[in-house]
């Protein structure tokens, strides 16, 4: 009868002791997870990284706010609170400055958090081993073991979570560095392309201009029948490279000439 007693008592406090650990292992991963992002806020170089890791850094603070309580641990329920509040502060600032101090405030209240955090599960854990104390000594073992494990485990997952992030912020850096390289090579490009448009069709103007003249002097009776199909807008080279944009001024050049060639073949030498 005791040992089914004991047995009862031993599952029991198992029980209870899985599911505070399972509830304390949560909060301290939130913890650790709002205060890696409080501090990616702080050191942010612009708004729009401070405003992604807060955002990330609030949601976690409310997790936090929200096992602590499950968990009966006061302290870090506050301070999870206070930490979430000077984030949300952080978003609400209209300074860079500003918003920095109040994402510090929140991250050294998120280091302050895994403390308060640890110490309720260590006391956690001391009451629950108290109330144990009746169970046979393999009994505690094994329920020791098993934890041990399965904290293990968790902090296997939790680091393997944050090495997939950093991959994924790399990858992100990385995407966000060759398109600001495309963006500046095209700029420049761009601005090559229109300064060769406006000295060509200048150029080109001139040229029909030259042409018109010269087919008057040469027969007073025939003109020139201007193109000026050179003339463009600079949307229109915004869909085409540097060497495109050479290409096409190229080409109404020979065409132009062409023209012209054709045209004086037609007069009457003999008038």
């Amino acid at each position: 009868m005791m040992k089914k007693i004991s047995l009862i008592l031993f599952l029991s406090c198992f029980v209870l002791q899985i599911n505070a650990q399972d509830l304390y292992e949560d909060a301290l991963t939130a913890a650790s997870y709002a205060y890696s992002h409080s501090k990616k806020a702080h050191g942010a170089n612009n708004v729009y990284h401070t405003q992604e890791y807060a955002d990330k850094a609030i949601e976690a603070f409310e997790q936090v706010e929200d096992l602590a309580d499950q968990c009966g641990c006061e302290k870090a329920n506050e301070t999870a609170y206070a930490a979430k509040e000077d984030m949300v502060s952080s978003l609400q600032q209209d300074t860079y400055e500003r918003s920095r101090f109040f994402a510090k405030r929140a991250k050294d209240l998120g280091s302050k958090l895994l403390e308060e955090l640890t110490f309720c599960q260590a006391n956690a854990d001391t009451d629950v081993y108290a109330d144990q104390a009746s169970i046979e000594e393999n009994e505690i073992a094994e329920v020791a073991e098993e934890v041990s494990m399965k904290q293990q485990e968790l902090e296997a997952k939790r680091h393997q979570l944050e090495i997939e992030q950093q991959k994924l912020e790399q990858q992100i850096a990385e995407q966000n560095r060759k398109k600001a390289e495309f963006e500046a090579r095209r700029a420049a490009e761009f601005k090559e392309q229109s300064l060769i448009k406006s000295k060509a069709e200048l150029a080109l103007k001139k040229l029909e201009s030259a042409l018109q003249e010269l087919s008057v002097v040469l027969n007073d009776e025939s003109r020139f029948e201007a193109q000026a199909d050179y003339l463009r807008s600079e949307n229109e080279l915004k869909n085409e490279s540097l060497d495109d944009t050479k290409s096409f001024y190229v080409n109404r050049a020979k065409e132009l000439t062409q023209t012209a060639m054709q045209q004086f073949a037609s007069y009457n030498m003999e008038n």
